[in-house]
């Protein structure tokens, strides 16, 4: 996100095939070096940004907002990782519809 942010303050179309294409490359490639943990993303972006010869102090400027993209992202995750699982057990019918329907008892529910 913010190779495709600063790519146009040094001229380059975010929008152009090419761009994507090597964004989408270097970022998959990366993506296997980084940990999924909190914060990992500045750093994978930093290296991104390096790789794309984008200048990455411009990334000071908008790491400021990172955390708020970061919450975007994860959300983004947490919620396709759970559709994920509920597309699987319907497709191998192993959900059980009327488990989700059926009331919580207090005393045997089990709290997280």
């Amino acid at each position: 996100m913010l190779a495709v942010m600063i790519a146009p303050v040094v001229g380059i179309n975010p929008m152009s095939i090419g761009f994507i294409a090597k964004l989408s490359i270097i970022v998959t490639i990366s993506s296997f070096g980084i940990a999924g943990v909190g914060g990992g993303a500045t750093f994978a972006a930093l290296m991104v940004l390096s790789a794309m010869n984008l200048p990455v102090g411009l990334a000071g400027l908008l790491i400021s907002v990172e955390p708020l993209i970061d919450m975007g992202r994860t959300a983004l995750n947490v919620n396709d990782a759970m559709l994920a699982g509920l597309v699987t057990a319907k497709m191998t019918s192993e959900l059980d519809v009327n488990l989700y329907d059926a009331p919580v008892d207090e005393d045997t529910a089990v709290s997280l």
